[in-house]
């Protein structure tokens, strides 16, 4: 039976993500080291500590206990609340431009598609048919690496909002077929 992991509270998840955008550009921002783990565990992977928080710290995978502290509850916590089948939903960051609050779900899609890349094996056993579920995360992890590309308010809208079906579907897919 799993339990439900204890919750980041709002100055947790403040702190860590100020310990991560305090070092170089090798480290995942908060949201895409969110979105990197939740590839990792919708795909039913093994999840070696080291490993993991050298892909989402870089070079400073050794700097702070806290941090990685803190990134492990946020992954049991992502773990807890897809396998108790709760409504999954990414983190997102708010931007501010030109006076006004945008929510920005480009990060998390990018640190997911950064799990499934670097997990490219894996992730290739996904049949034909399941493939469209990538599809939201994917477009709008192109937008955050692609200044060019532009949607429109509505299809970004439309992304958003399979994200969370997508996610549920893609590890119910693995959980029934972790042997692939």
């Amino acid at each position: 039976m799993t339990t439900t992991a204890p919750t980041l509270s709002e100055d947790e998840l403040t702190q860590l993500d100020i310990m991560l955008s305090s070092n170089e550009t090798d480290t995942l921002a908060i949201d895409e080291a969110h979105g990197y783990s939740t590839a990792l565990l919708v795909r039913q992977q093994t999840i070696n500590d080291p490993e993991w928080l050298e892909a989402i710290l870089g070079d400073h995978k050794d700097t702070n206990d806290e941090v990685s502290t803190l990134l492990k509850r946020m992954r049991d916590e992502i773990q807890s609340s897809i396998e108790l089948e709760q409504r999954f939903e990414p983190m997102i960051i708010e931007e501010e431009i030109d006076d006004e609050l945008f929510e920005s779900y480009e990060g998390w899609c990018f640190g997911f598609m950064l799990g499934v890349t670097q997990h490219q094996s894996l992730w290739e056993t996904l049949p034909n048919n399941k493939e469209d579920l990538l599809a939201p995360i994917a477009q709008l992890a192109l937008l955050y690496s692609d200044e060019e590309l532009d949607i429109n308010e509505d299809e970004y809208a439309d992304c958003v909002e399979l994200i969370p079906g997508a996610v549920t579907k893609l590890y119910d897919f693995w959980k029934n077929h972790a042997s692939e």
